[in-house]
């Protein structure tokens, strides 16, 4: 793999030049924005609020983080702050919102960030024919992609295969609800079946943590077709925000408790996806919101 040609080193000194403490600020604000924790907690958040479609952006999310890692831990690409003359360095932040240390040196090709917001965003516009979304999505996408460029940590092409894996999942499950709606569970389960035994040959954290999301998904969407109610329109289901939130958050308070060990970090992810999913919608039902 090329990461050395002269219209990457180009690119990647343009951005460099750029830099000063506004545009640091700005870019780092749309970095945020591209973050997993970010487009995840948005994912979430539409899946309880927004029927089929918040389902189909969380099947779209979950299966594309997944193999997004997948990828990440087999290409093993340098990134561009740890090629000799390349940059003169990364500009290092390290806050708990956004941060550009502790990355991976090895984990630059394909944008985690672009993937995610790229599948997301979209998803979110195949489901949503609104003018706004149709215009802000490709100018948030622009954005993020010129900000992992900006802040020296992914080269132009990590950027460019991001967003076209995240497309090509959004267009994947936009054509598999509107065509094989009936197979959507048994494609996810599909998935989870060939990234299981990965599982213990790939066992850095990101993919133990998107794998373990994936095969909760593909376990425990499928039960939840289980609990049918009349879902309430209307603000009344903004009151599910804060019981998924308290439901998701128990799981996760319990495994605070606990030593991250491989299986059990699984476990952890897992539960979660199966707290976010089935226990929420168990909740949903019970309080009728």
């Amino acid at each position: 793999m090329c990461y050395n040609s002269d219209m990457e080193q180009s690119i990647l000194r343009f951005f460099e030049r750029l830099h000063c403490a506004p545009l640091t600020y700005i870019f780092g604000f749309f970095s945020f924005l591209g973050e997993g924790i970010t487009v995840a907690g948005v994912v979430i958040l539409l899946y309880w609020l927004w029927g089929k479609a918040g389902e189909q952006l969380f099947f779209t999310a979950i299966s594309s983080a997944a193999v997004n890692s997948l990828i990440k831990t087999t290409a093993l690409r340098p990134r561009p702050y740890t090629v000799p003359g390349l940059l003169q360095d990364r500009i290092l932040i390290d806050t708990p919102l956004f941060s550009t240390v502790g990355l991976g040196d090895n984990l630059s090709f394909p944008s985690g960030h672009m993937q995610a917001s790229t599948s997301a965003l979209a998803a979110g516009c195949a489901r949503c024919k609104r003018l706004w979304l149709r215009i802000a999505a490709p100018v948030l996408i622009f954005l993020i992609a010129c900000s992992r460029l900006y802040f020296g940590v992914h080269y132009f092409s990590d950027v460019l295969a991001g967003f076209s894996f995240g497309l090509i999942f959004a267009i994947a499950w936009d054509l598999i609800f509107r065509y094989a709606y009936e197979l959507r569970y048994m494609i996810l389960c599909g998935l989870a079946i060939v990234l299981i035994p990965l599982v213990g040959i790939f066992p850095g954290e990101d993919f133990l943590m998107t794998a373990a999301l994936l095969c909760g998904g593909a376990v425990f969407l499928p039960l939840t077709a289980l609990l049918r109610y009349e879902a309430p329109a209307g603000l009344k289901r903004l009151a599910r925000i804060p019981v998924g939130a308290l439901c998701a958050g128990m799981v996760y308070a319990v495994f605070l408790f606990i030593p991250e060990i491989d299986g059990l970090y699984f476990l952890k992810w897992f539960l979660l996806a199966g707290a976010a999913t089935l226990g929420a919608n168990a909740l949903f039902k019970l309080f009728k919101i």
